[in-house]
């Protein structure tokens, strides 16, 4: 039995309540579906010191904090209307300054925004909601693919949770535990994250199916 560790720097507190949820979720499935090792995983952490983003240096310094804690770590910074200015900007220089640490780094960019994830499932935002909005009602798009169309998914969630009278507060930690993997696996970005992290366990020594 292999014990999986694994931490998170996120761009932002929502993110760390939704992510988390998420990843662990998903890299269980990872471990059962692609490799033949006997997995526990662990939750995914949240690393964090500030409210706001984290700079490159403050995402290494962060790790250095937490030396040989965990054996993967995920970065994420949401793509905005730029894919190659993240690159550039960020997970070049990082990957560059990390060096040949032990710790397997995955990058997790969705594109434009994090909540693009939580647009992909109506289910899941009716159960989260409480409400029988249609997906339609709700303005979500027909195929889970098609979130990455949105132009600006932050504003279409907040539009959603704003008809809910209630506190909103803890939907986002329930939909990171409710949003389903088979739905986000049709959006190309989590499915880059998905093989991306099957490379970084491969490096680790696990063994495919």
């Amino acid at each position: 039995m292999r014990y999986l560790t694994s931490a998170l720097v996120s761009e932002g507190v929502t993110d760390d309540q939704f992510l988390p949820r998420l990843l662990v979720r998903a890299l269980t499935e990872i471990c059962q579906s692609e490799f033949e090792d006997a997995v526990e995983v662990a939750d995914v952490q949240p690393l964090r010191e500030r409210k706001g983003p984290c700079s490159v240096a403050d995402v290494i310094s962060l790790v250095e904090q937490n030396p040989a804690s965990f054996s993967l770590v995920f970065f994420h910074h949401d793509q905005g209307a730029s894919a190659e200015r993240v690159d550039v900007e960020w997970l070049q220089p990082l990957r560059s300054l990390w060096g040949d640490r032990a710790e397997q780094l995955v990058a997790v960019v969705p594109v434009r925004e994090t909540e693009a994830w939580l647009l992909a499932d109506g289910d899941a935002l009716r159960s989260a909601l409480g409400v029988r909005w249609t997906d339609a009602e709700m303005g979500l798009p027909v195929q889970p693919r098609r979130v990455e169309r949105i132009a600006d998914p932050k504003k279409a969630l907040n539009d959603i949770m704003a008809r809910v009278s209630r506190s909103t507060t803890d939907h986002f930690g329930q939909l990171g535990e409710l949003v389903s993997l088979a739905k986000l696996e049709d959006v190309p970005a989590y499915r880059q994250w998905w093989s991306e992290t099957c490379n970084a366990l491969t490096r680790l020594g696990y063994r495919h199916i």
